[in-house]
């Protein structure tokens, strides 16, 4: 199942993204092109992208990543919501990026595959640690950097190193003129 299907219901696009994440994670490192045919057939992606095995993806079709970007191993994107990475983000290991935002009232008697999110946006050239947590409505700016171990529940403005938990601005960066 492609996951451009048209009128498939959140319950199918899930079983899809996750079949598609499962082929991909099994697959041997020289299998490059396989790897950009299934990473194109996931998400929205150039074949520039690398993304290391294990990735696992929600949906898929919510999450644009730009040219140039990496994702390191065990990175989890919960795409309930838009979510978009912009061109050359470094994105660490063990990440956690979700459009998904926490539910404060129980809901049983709601239709269980339709689900509230808030878009999450990064920007160009930003570099995101190990081990991070970058929450729904959350927007980072260009050449932003966010240390490792970091939540991030706010908005991180461009050209800022942010770190904690929650993340805070502990400096701007300066950009060489030379």
């Amino acid at each position: 199942m492609s996951r451009q299907s048209e009128g498939a219901s959140p319950a199918l696009l899930k079983a899809a993204a996750k079949a598609l994440c499962e082929a991909y994670n099994r697959l041997p490192p020289d299998a490059q092109d396989e790897r950009i045919r299934l990473l194109q057939e996931l998400l929205q992606c150039p074949p520039s992208v690398m993304v290391e095995p294990a990735f696992t993806i929600e949906y898929g079709r919510h999450c644009r990543i730009g040219k140039g970007s990496f994702i390191n191993h065990n990175v989890t994107i919960i795409d309930t919501c838009p979510i978009t990475i912009g061109n050359q983000v470094l994105i660490g290991p063990n990440c956690i990026i979700s459009s998904a935002p926490h539910r404060t009232t129980l809901h049983f008697n709601e239709d269980t595959d339709s689900q509230d999110g808030q878009p999450v946006t990064i920007g160009h050239r930003v570099w995101i640690g190990a081990n991070c947590i970058i929450c729904a409505g959350v927007t980072i700016g260009d050449n932003a950097v966010i240390g490792a171990g970091s939540r991030v529940e706010n908005d991180i403005p461009a050209n800022s190193v942010a770190y904690g938990k929650p993340a805070r601005v502990q400096r701007k960066i300066k950009q060489n003129s030379q």
